[in-house]
């Protein structure tokens, strides 16, 4: 048997299995074979995917059961899940993750496995993050400041996963969704999840809270004459702000010194790193925990590349 994960098609050539619907690990194409991911993945996809065949075969598609396939909580965005392999040896692949419970969401629990497949977008020594709760609360002060001096507060925010946490984090002060935020939150929804927001209104020029992807190609925000904007992102602990008044320090990844406690939590023989600084990560992991370590080689997607 096959195991592919985050493919770029998913056919019947073995089982299929999608962490979440990023656009770096959601599949392209669609083309047979059930898909194994969670209620609100298969919702994001059936979303998100353009093709007129691809959304053919998301509303019909199977849901993917198997006794060698357990998915669990990645903790990345909300529906993000790792998969555990085990035919014999135990794989555990995580996609993007976050051990942290935050906001109602599990992190991701480490899993003893003989292999470990994991993401490295913050694998290096320099990327360590502040508290996530502390920084809830630096998030929350600031909307709350910017409101009492009279300006709308304007955050921004990738629009899958973290614009979603932020409606949650703030929803105190009723936060107004812009643009594809709004689209995907509304995407997002279903009978057994749903977010307390208002859709943005360019006529109401009162001070708000606005959560909005980015400046670019997003119109209605300039009938908003006093704001102060702030983005949200891990990408900020190294000082950058995108030009805007406050950049907040705030990620549903790992950080370099989570992904080496969850690495080491897990006590694989073998680590196979993707996505970020893989070069970087597998040197430490192999000269702080002695544990063998490689970045994936292109094209490495099944599971007899790691065992």
């Amino acid at each position: 048997m096959k195991y592919f994960f985050d493919p770029r098609k998913v056919s019947a050539a073995g089982i299929c299995c999608v962490s979440h619907a990023h656009s770096d690990h959601m599949p392209s194409s669609f083309d047979g074979g059930p898909l194994f991911c969670s209620d609100i993945t298969l919702r994001c996809l059936r979303g998100r995917v353009k093709s007129k065949k691809s959304k053919n075969y998301l509303e019909n598609v199977e849901r993917g059961d198997h006794p060698s396939v357990d998915a669990s909580g990645a903790g990345h965005i909300l529906g993000s899940n790792m998969f555990m392999i085990d035919e014999g040896k135990k794989v555990l692949y995580t996609g993007d993750f976050c051990p942290q419970d935050r906001l109602g969401m599990e992190g991701a629990r480490p899993q003893k496995c003989d292999a470990l497949i994991i993401e490295a977008t913050y694998g290096n020594p320099r990327y360590r993050f502040p508290n996530r709760n502390a920084m809830m609360g630096v998030i929350r002060d600031w909307v709350e400041d910017t409101l009492n001096q009279g300006c709308s507060a304007v955050l921004y925010s990738y629009p899958l996963g973290k614009s979603q946490e932020l409606t949650t984090m703030l929803k105190e002060f009723q936060p107004r969704l812009h643009g594809s935020v709004l689209d995907t939150t509304r995407m997002m929804e279903a009978d057994d999840l749903k977010f307390d927001y208002l859709p943005f209104d360019p006529a109401d020029d009162t001070p708000q809270l606005v959560i909005s992807h980015n400046t670019k190609g997003e119109n209605g925000l300039s009938a908003l004459k006093k704001r102060r904007t702030a983005t949200v992102s891990g990408w900020c602990v190294s000082g950058r702000n995108w030009g805007m008044d406050e950049g907040f320090t705030y990620s549903d990844h790992a950080d370099f010194y989570e992904i080496i406690d969850f690495v080491k939590r897990c006590s694989p023989d073998q680590v196979y790193i993707h996505h970020g600084s893989e070069e970087i990560l597998a040197k430490e992991i192999r000269e702080r925990l002695g544990i063998t370590a490689v970045p994936l080689k292109k094209g490495q997607s099944n599971l007899g590349s790691y065992c």
